[in-house]
């Protein structure tokens, strides 16, 4: 098996459960490039919090190899 897609792991894999959705909702979501960004995000109490956001995980080639030799592709 390549891929698990339980729901489970297709939420891990994709990181769904990360805040990214106002950088995908604009200019489209498919072709952009894999990259790593720093959000504030702030409490009800004003306190900030910086976290480190994946976004576009879905663009991500690591599984090329995989699918490539599962296949017999060359």
């Amino acid at each position: 098996m390549i891929f698990d897609l339980r729901p489970y792991f297709i939420e891990q894999r994709f990181k769904l459960r990360t805040p990214m959705y106002s950088e995908t909702a604009a200019y489209g979501h498919m072709g952009r490039k894999n990259e790593v960004v720093e959000k504030t995000f702030f409490s009800p109490d004003g306190k900030a919090k910086k976290v480190k956001v994946e976004l576009f995980t879905w663009e991500k080639l690591d599984y090329v190899a995989k699918v490539k030799k599962a296949f017999g592709i060359k």
